[in-house]
């Protein structure tokens, strides 16, 4: 495990890219996985896997990655890949592009899964990269590969992304550490500390009377069911669902002992 005083050329680093149905955690689903291990110096490892989210892919999506539903029949669901994510990351440090986007979703998919979440931070080259490499005209991948020449197979696949994100973090080191001196002080010093995951405001479902739900965090609520009979339950949400202009939680219900769906709008208390 790294800590202030490990030089950067002894560490093993782990880069990890998602493609998704959409952009918000908390509705959309993981479609495929892309991570590569390496060291300054060397490549160790690749990951890729297509992952089917239970759901058919957005038109909106496919135009961003080319990934259709077709592709992902079949594929294994995100639940049956979440070890063997944690097993190729191990104790490497993580190094992504945009990093509170691809660590929200994972932390996302553990929760809906009943998992227990690993530590989760990684170090963002897009924050790298603004600070080393001055007169871009933006920092999205793409954009710095061609800026930094970094060859690239391609844009907005998983396991491209995550390799050209591994090459972009190994530009930023060697651009401020000619000798190979640097530790992780040094590039906590540069980036800040590692970020973690956060679901932004927007993407937060928020219920009646300002209380919020969160994912794979137990909560009692006070809810009316259809006949209008009102009950006390602890439930565990799972993930949000959105059908029409109605959100519905999908929930393991303890009074119950099942999975429920509650509609948000006869959720008429938040303990």
């Amino acid at each position: 495990m790294a800590n202030e005083y490990t030089r950067l050329d002894d560490a093993i680093f782990c880069a990890l890219d998602f493609e998704t149905t959409g952009v918000n955690p908390a509705l959309d689903r993981i479609v495929e996985i892309g991570m590569v291990r390496f060291t300054l110096d060397e490549t160790l490892a690749t990951y890729s896997t297509l992952i089917d989210p239970d759901q058919e892919m957005p038109e909106r999506a496919i135009e961003i990655h080319g990934i259709t539903s077709e592709m992902v029949h079949g594929a294994p669901r995100i639940g049956e890949m979440l070890s063997g994510v944690t097993e190729f990351m191990g104790d490497a440090t993580l190094v992504i592009q945009n990093p509170r986007f691809d660590l929200t979703f994972l932390e996302v998919a553990f929760k809906k899964c009943e998992m227990d979440v690993p530590p989760l931070s990684a170090y963002d080259t897009v924050r790298l990269s603004r600070k080393t490499f001055v007169n871009m005209p933006n920092y999205r991948l793409e954009t710095l590969c061609a800026n930094l020449e970094i060859e690239s197979t391609g844009h907005h696949r998983a396991l491209a992304d995550a390799c050209s994100c591994m090459e972009v973090f190994r530009k930023v080191v060697r651009f401020h550490d000619t000798r190979g001196e640097w530790t992780f002080g040094d590039l906590t010093r540069l980036h800040g500390d590692a970020m973690q995951p956060q679901l932004s405001r927007k993407q937060k479902r928020r219920l009646n009377l300002n209380n919020d739900i969160y994912l794979g965090d137990v909560v009692k609520i006070r809810y009316m069911d259809e006949n209008g009979r009102v009950t006390t339950r602890r439930i565990l949400p799972k993930e949000v669902v959105q059908n029409g202009n109605r959100t519905y939680i999908h929930a393991f219900c303890y009074m119950r002992n099942e999975d429920r769906y509650f509609n948000t709008r006869r959720i008429l208390k938040v303990y």
